[in-house]
């Protein structure tokens, strides 16, 4: 390895081979991605006298078309190392995402014991309800409004962690989402030993009842989890204490921290950025988005005739991460800087052209970013964590009973009882739309210490995942806010707007190889189905304006919840197969069904500004409409 002079590590043992370009031989013939993928997966390559071979890719990496390629020379050594003592499954999506869990890139380390955590068995929620399911029917894919069964896995991806481990660098932090060798979860500070105290919990109790631990003490539990974490056992045979052992084996108590809550960079973590998606899903009118607005349209006044405003601006108000998480504003943060600089050294500074060309690029970068529907809202962007109350019941051998109603969650950041609007991304549609309930109520919450930026949520007979679009507790985020315009047009028609649910079966695909995984999970068309799914929202909320019943845009809408589940399979794809299903030919079918002219605002987010437009009655559109001017 080397560094640079920032002291940043490098190493030439592993290379990071994106497969983005075709190659142009000599003889002028094209080689595609396909066949190049298979040439250097078979093959490796040769660079400055190294031969490296195919080593392993995360599921991110993989939808980026990206893998890393490892020195021949440490290829057995680094694989047996990473692999556990298991052998390569033939299942071969979900074997190269989940050994590819130690690859995380990770801010710290935080020392576990292994003897210290206790396994409990995973728990399923059944229930049933009216959705818009979504199957496959003769080859193609239908949905259809029906009741149909929904099972919630409640502690999907999570743990509780005791507050004894959180000190140091986590002293103030509130969740870890931890990797290990096959192991991958988000762990929230709780107050484990108490509760164990509290309970008259003893550890003969817990074993007794098939929960699995090395520790020979109630004291050593520090970390409670669920095999859905430990992707080990998938692997293994399932939870057992053998199984346990094995994997310690070949595991050490230096786990992975990834990342830990943290407010928003905006104003303090009391502002959160919404979303074009999730602006053009709700049924605003043309005179609540100009309320919506005017709040921004008078902070960007007020930065061109206020200096120490635009200070503000750049400090507190869209403050920089020192992470390097921060979103580029076309370079004005880092040139901010030098202008400050110079204001402070020549009081008349702000007179000159290079101020003012300064000023008015920080304007047109906040319009720029308007017109994409990126508007501050009061609220945050909060980590789940599902049922965590009824996790510690289950320890105490209580019933598993929800204290949180359905329509309700829990967090700190707002007030008692303040009415919410949540949506997590991907947002495809109004069925993702989120209307709650907060409640702060309740003593057994005092076992926990989750801050402002955790959000506890329901999974026992509501359901949410599927509202959430697929959403677990292995450190996915949802947007809150308690903005009473929102909150007022997403229960317009909450009632009516039923949740679009997948009801297509996962299979093992068996014969696949390793350069067609890749590949496949490479050619990802996440974007094409969000925009569609935008296109038709627009041309269903402008036929409601028109004047058209419900239930006549029910066709409509069920279309739409199509795309829903089609974005969850691309997500997905690095990590489970599916039913077989062209996801191409699923989006030709919509495309031509719905010829229609792209929504105005469409000219901000396609690649191609080519294409035909037209005005539609539709938030973005009159959001757009109103930035122009």
């Amino acid at each position: 390895s080397f560094q640079d002079k920032n002291e940043n590590s490098y190493t030439l043992a592993v290379v990071n081979v994106k497969f983005n370009y075709i190659y142009k031989s000599q003889d002028g013939s094209h080689v595609n991605l396909k066949a190049l993928r298979q040439h250097f997966y078979a093959n490796g390559f040769h660079l400055d006298g190294i031969h490296y071979v195919r080593y392993k890719r995360s599921a991110g990496s993989s939808r980026e078309g990206k893998c890393l390629f490892i020195d021949e020379r440490l290829y057995r050594h680094m694989t047996k190392w990473s692999e556990c003592g298991l052998k390569p499954q033939k299942d071969l999506a979900s074997w190269e995402s989940y050994r590819a869990l130690s690859l995380s890139s990770i801010k710290g380390t935080i020392e576990i014991p292994l003897d210290g955590i206790l396994f409990v068995p995973d728990y399923k929620s059944v229930f049933e309800e009216e959705v818009v399911s979504v199957e496959i029917e003769d080859g193609k894919l239908s949905a259809r409004t029906k009741r149909t069964q929904i099972t919630n896995d409640i502690w999907d991806g999570e743990s509780l962690l005791d507050e004894s481990l959180f000190t140091g660098n986590y002293a103030d932090k509130h969740m870890l989402l931890l990797r290990n060798k096959f192991f991958k979860s988000c762990a929230f500070r709780t107050r484990l030993q108490k509760w164990f105290k509290d309970r008259n919990i003893t550890l003969e109790s817990l074993k007794a009842r098939g929960f699995v631990t090395l520790a020979e003490d109630i004291h050593q539990i520090v970390m409670v989890t669920t095999p859905n974490s430990l992707k080990y056992l998938k692997f293994a045979g399932g939870l057992t204490e053998k199984n346990i052992r094995k994997w310690v084996a070949y595991t050490d108590s230096a786990f992975g921290v990834v990342k830990y809550d943290k407010g928003t960079r905006f104003f303090h973590g009391k502002m959160v950025q919404s979303s074009y998606q999730l602006i053009n899903t709700l049924s605003l009118f043309e005179e609540e988005v100009k309320k919506l607005l005017q709040p921004s349209i008078d902070y960007i006044s007020l930065l061109r005739r206020d200096i120490d405003f635009m200070r503000f601006h750049f400090t507190d108000a869209f403050a920089r991460e020192k992470e390097g998480e921060e979103e580029r504003l076309d370079g004005l943060a880092e040139r901010a800087d030098v202008i400050f600089t110079l204001m402070h050294k020549y009081p008349h500074f702000d007179e000159t052209e290079l101020y003012a060309n300064f000023r008015d690029n920080v304007v047109r970068s906040l319009k720029e970013r308007l017109k994409r529907g990126h508007i501050l809202l009061n609220g945050t962007n909060a980590t789940l964590f599902g049922n965590g109350t009824e996790l510690l019941k289950y320890l105490a051998s209580e019933d598993i009973t929800s204290e949180l109603k359905p329509g309700q969650i829990r967090c700190e950041r707002f007030g008692n009882g303040t009415k919410l609007l949540c949506a997590r991304s991907p947002h495809i549609t109004m069925g993702n739309l989120y209307c709650v309930e907060n409640n702060l109520s309740g003593e057994i919450w005092n076992y926990f210490d989750l801050g402002e930026n955790i959000v506890c949520v329901n999974a026992i007979g509501e359901n949410i995942q599927q509202r959430l679009n697929g959403c677990d507790c292995d450190s996915d985020t949802m947007l809150i806010t308690d903005d009473k315009l929102l909150v007022n047009a997403a229960e317009r028609y909450k009632d009516f707007f039923k949740v679009p649910v997948c009801n297509i079966k996962t299979e093992k695909k068996m014969e696949q190889t390793l350069s067609e995984l890749d590949h496949d999970t490479s050619v990802n068309k996440i974007g094409k189905i969000v925009n569609l799914s935008q296109k038709l929202n627009s041309i269903f909320l402008d036929e409601l304006y028109k004047g058209a019943e419900e239930g006549e845009m029910l066709s409509v809408y069920e279309d739409i919840c199509k795309l829903a589940v089609l974005s969850g399979l691309e997500i997905d794809k690095a990590k489970r197969s599916f039913e077989n299903i062209s996801v191409s030919k699923e989006l030709a079918v919509l495309r031509k069904k719905y010829q229609r002219p792209s929504p105005n605002f469409f000219a901000e987010i396609e690649e191609s500004r080519s294409k035909q437009h037209a005005f539609y009655h539709t938030a973005m559109d009159y959001l757009y409409a109103l930035t122009r001017k």
